[in-house]
């Protein structure tokens, strides 16, 4: 199965370049979650799987993307993102919440929670 493949059937997070962030991101009615990322970190790949896992579970209330922070510095800089990975939970155009490191399935989903059942949301 591709990633585009993936994407469609709502299994995977969306990769964005730093184009698309305004549009994905800033200007989505959903919370997002964006998982800052870079090609040579080992923690980020099992955090990253881990989201991947909740793409379909919270479908419709959340919205998942990942941006690698060496693709696009401008946008790891206006948000200071230090470490990989970084994990900014996204509402209203504004970053609500940030996990920095390695994250677990449950703390993942303790921070989706807090901003879905907030809204009334839950998945």
């Amino acid at each position: 199965m591709t990633s585009m493949t993936a994407r469609r059937e709502g299994r995977a997070m969306m990769d964005i370049a730093e184009r698309d962030f305004d549009r994905e991101v800033l200007n989505c009615e959903l919370p997002v979650f964006a998982c800052f990322t870079a090609k040579w970190c080992h923690s980020c790949y099992p955090t990253c799987l881990f989201a991947d896992e909740l793409v379909k579970e919270y479908e419709g209330s959340v919205k998942f993307v990942r941006m690698d922070t060496e693709k696009s510095p401008e946008i790891a800089e206006r948000y200071h993102v230090i470490a990989v990975p970084t994990i900014l939970l996204f509402q209203n155009s504004q970053p609500v919440n940030r996990l920095l490191g390695f994250q677990e399935l449950r703390s993942l989903k303790a921070l989706l929670n807090g901003v879905t059942v907030d809204n009334g949301n839950e998945p």
